[in-house]
């Protein structure tokens, strides 16, 4: 396998998780470690934090360039008549669609794993608060919040 494949491989996955780590950026969660959120006496959410996000955004992007790259169609193990056929040609490159693309898929790729985590945050919010006591000021705190902070307040009502 050609080296220069390899590392045009590690570049798209640091690019992935540079898109990772903007998305950890726009999302309520910042840049907070990877933790375990408790809802109740058996129940917690993980929280993957911008680790996760960076992770996600790094194998979304080199399984996009995998799938769509300039170098989708060629062989990396095989017969040697079928790495013969379709060997690497000398002249390969990362385009600047192939990096700046592996940026954007690895915001869209951590976006998914912030919007299940939030999703899950947010049902737990929802059915802390609906076994609750109705409370005006709980209602519009939790309207306003983010998942997190909903989860909190959904916690504090009795």
């Amino acid at each position: 396998m050609n080296v220069s494949m390899w590392i045009m491989f590690f570049i798209v996955l640091i690019a992935g998780g540079v898109g990772g780590a903007v998305n950890a950026l726009m999302t309520d969660n910042g840049f907070l470690r990877p933790k375990m959120e408790k809802v109740d006496d058996k129940t917690s959410i993980f929280r993957p934090g911008y680790l996760g996000n960076v992770l996600i955004g790094a194998i979304a992007a080199v399984i996009s360039w995998g799938l769509y790259g300039p170098l989708s169609p060629y062989y990396i193990i095989g017969t040697e008549q079928a790495l013969a056929v379709h060997a690497l040609p000398e002249a390969v490159g990362l385009t600047l669609a192939s990096l700046v693309g592996a940026i954007l898929i690895g915001i869209g790729g951590a976006r998914w794993l912030t919007g299940e985590v939030d999703k899950n945050l947010l049902r737990a919010a929802a059915a802390r608060a609906a076994a609750s006591k109705p409370s005006m000021g709980a209602s519009q705190q939790i309207a306003m919040a983010t998942p997190s902070q909903a989860l909190e307040v959904a916690k504090m009502m009795k």
